[in-house]
């Protein structure tokens, strides 16, 4: 372990993720691993973001919500606080950080990606939106400044993991395993009739309600798809899916000589997070581990008219340019729909797919072109308006 302090910014930091990476600091403190945590990030949770502070006393915090920030400066004096979207490249920028995890839902997720790779800082991302939208303007920053991405997600972490055990050339396939969510045996014609306690159901994890639905429906899987060709320079063609109800056996690769090396543990986000500080080295802190012996695994292949949420995301990533990031707005805006009563579960796949139709229909090539964060965030804006009128 290095004696020099690791200078971390913690971006969502009251969410699902950000709350158990606070967790895996305070472990990784008790066997000797410096941790300072030296800013924090939270969307509108002002009280959660104010004991967080408390306890790690970072030098900089910042909140989506403005109007909350003066109330937090008042709790918390003596440190910079800093607010909406131009707070968070102010975090990545003004503290001088050594790791960045970006834990933020959705396409504001993206700008402070960018900004930390700018800096060169090491970026731990569980913000799939940075490579789904901009995973081309994200490659081309990586390589004029030279930070380093580290994958977050349980499945990307697992394939960093087994990927470790050959040469990248050798490499025949890679797969990364999905739960299935809560409907994976329920019968096709219900599926417009699922209430939203329903779809927040989820039967293995824990976790935010928007990435929660797009378990149900597959969109995250599809997600997850576009982030490992992004992260380990995969084809699209190279990656499979299939149905794990287990959630143990995380993913797999499989290399030409036929060997296949697998990553399990247990479904427990702490782990990839823990590894994020720690990797190469393993360290001990207490998690939990699989016993084999006590659970059966059970694979099935991803049946596509279950889940065409999966497909129609697919379709725009091999279309390229901004549909991803067309796919990835109009998704948060139909999820919002659906939790609010407005449209059936269906109706999610239902506008995804619409939405693909549309952006192909565009007049304008420059759509099917990433020149730019703005050229995304026009492109973003576009679809939420669209979704919203479906």
């Amino acid at each position: 372990m290095s004696p020099t302090p690791l200078r971390t910014v913690l971006l969502g930091s009251t969410g699902s993720i950000g709350t158990q990476t606070l967790d895996v600091i305070e472990r990784l403190r008790a066997p000797g691993l410096k941790i300072d945590v030296v800013g924090l990030a939270a969307g509108r949770n002002a009280r959660l973001l104010i004991e967080q502070a408390q306890s790690f006393a970072p030098t900089l915090v910042s909140i989506g919500d403005e109007e909350a920030a003066p109330s937090i400066r008042r709790e918390l004096p003596g440190t910079t606080v800093l607010s909406g979207a131009a707070g968070l490249i102010g975090l990545v920028t003004q503290t001088d950080a050594d790791l960045v995890i970006n834990a933020l839902v959705g396409a504001v997720g993206l700008a402070p990606t960018l900004a930390a790779l700018e800096q060169g800082c090491r970026v731990a991302l569980a913000n799939k939106e940075s490579l789904v939208i901009g995973g081309d303007l994200v490659a081309t920053v990586l390589a004029a400044h030279g930070g380093e991405l580290f994958p977050l997600d349980s499945e990307h972490n697992a394939l960093l993991q087994c990927l470790d055990a050959g040469r990248r050339d050798d490499v025949d396939r890679v797969t990364l395993t999905a739960s299935g969510g809560p409907f994976r045996t329920l019968p096709i014609e219900a599926l417009s009739a699922v209430t939203p306690e329903q779809a927040l159901d989820h039967p293995n994890w824990s976790m935010g309600s928007r990435i929660t639905i797009d378990s149900a429906t597959m969109v995250n899987k599809a997600f997850e798809v576009i982030e490992a060709h992004h992260l380990f320079g995969l084809p699209y063609e190279s990656i499979d899916v299939v149905v794990h109800p287990q959630s143990l056996v995380h993913a797999w690769v499989r290399f030409l000589d036929g060997s296949t090396m697998a990553q399990l543990a247990a479904h427990d986000m702490r782990l990839p997070i823990q590894y994020a500080f720690t990797y190469p080295e393993r360290v001990d802190t207490g998690l939990r581990q699989v016993d084999l012996t006590a659970r059966s695994l059970e694979f099935e292949p991803l049946e596509p008219e279950w889940f065409p949420a999966f497909g129609s995301v697919l379709r725009a990533a091999k279309l390229g340019g901004t549909a991803p990031a067309a796919v990835n707005a109009a998704d948060e805006v139909l999820i919002a729909r659906f939790l609010e009563g407005a449209i059936p579960f269906t109706g999610i796949a239902d506008g995804l797919a619409s939405i693909v139709d549309r952006w192909e229909a565009r007049p304008s090539e420059q759509s099917r072109e990433v020149l730019s964060l703005e050229a995304l965030l026009a492109v973003d804006r576009w679809a939420r308006a669209e979704a919203g009128r479906l």
